[in-house]
């Protein structure tokens, strides 16, 4: 049975427009033509892959399994085709990289230093992302690797991960603010405090709602939200908000005398920060010293890895 690359096309164009009508149109083919080629898909996969009705084109079990291996082809053959545009530019990759925003700001930024300075011709892409679009992304391809917290979600079949290295929390306030009276205090004592805490359902997030949970005291409803760590950065240096932060994530602003940072009480448990990748694809020269790389420079031992199956 040999299914060629066009009829996956196919059937992912019309997933994704939702009708064979839109699909047509928009891969330049007649729908017959569209037609013809599901109907000689479905001969060789030996089941019905989509069925049509009033509201459009739906995928039935056995389509939905394989729009989930088309999406995979698919971007690999765009993989494929970006290294090869690169290879004719003369450079290596590209890297595509996943990150949360403790990563981006701390391990990354050694690594990609140490990368271009090896290889200067090494193309590198980093998208900001969520656990859960990043270890979709790392099965479909569309990432090499994954950099973020571990260990906060349930794993994923078929990814890797292994620690790099470890942080914990901290309470952080600007500079000259006089809210912390102790070395170290605990979030019940915090309760009048104005607070800058995250919007959305990241890893950060539910670390942190795990802290007050911890500390009996509910989630700050009065807080100031927002999704990006510059802005909860910036608002605490501006104002007598306060926030709860990864110490690595706040180390050049401190020693830059912008915040100051306190213990807290809460915060015993350590952030396990490691990388990730998929087991069942072999990563490319540039990513696998990509990962040598982040080792050296954040310490871990190679040894330290396992596999979720």
């Amino acid at each position: 049975m040999k299914i060629e690359h066009r009829q996956l096309r196919h059937l992912l164009a019309i997933v994704r427009s939702g009708s064979f009508s839109l699909a047509a149109r928009e891969l330049r083919i007649s729908q017959p033509a569209l037609s013809t080629s599901i109907a000689q898909l479905e001969a060789k996969i030996g089941g019905k892959l989509l069925e049509r009705g009033r509201n459009g084109a739906v995928t039935t079990t056995l389509g939905a399994a394989m729009v989930r291996h088309a999406e995979i082809i698919d971007m690999q053959m765009q993989r494929a085709v970006e290294e090869a545009v690169h290879s004719r530019a003369h450079a290596q990759g590209p890297l595509n990289l996943a990150v949360t925003p403790v990563a981006a700001a701390h391990v990354l930024p050694r690594a990609i230093a140490a990368v271009k300075a090896e290889l200067p011709d090494a193309a590198i892409h980093i998208r900001e992302t969520v656990f859960a679009d990043a270890m979709q992304g790392l099965l479909q391809g569309t990432f090499d690797i994954s950099l973020g917290p571990i260990g906060v979600y349930p794993s994923w079949k078929g990814v890797i991960e292994e620690r790099l290295s470890s942080d914990t929390f901290c309470l952080i306030a600007r500079a000259g603010n006089d809210i912390f009276q102790k070395r170290s205090q605990s979030l019940r004592s915090l309760a009048d405090a104005q607070w800058v805490l995250p919007s959305d359902q990241s890893a950060y997030r539910h670390q942190l709602e795990a802290l007050f949970i911890v500390g009996g005291v509910p989630w700050p409803v009065r807080a100031v939200l927002t999704d990006s760590m510059v802005v909860i950065k910036t608002i605490v240096m501006h104002s007598d908000c306060i926030a709860i932060m990864p110490q690595q994530l706040v180390q050049l602003e401190i020693k830059a005398g912008a915040l100051q940072r306190n213990g807290l009480k809460e915060a015993g448990t350590v952030r396990a920060l490691g990388l990730a990748y998929a087991a069942d694809r072999s990563l490319t020269p540039l990513a696998q010293r990509f990962i040598d790389i982040l080792r050296q420079h954040a310490g871990a031992p190679i040894a330290n890895k396992s596999s979720r199956h």
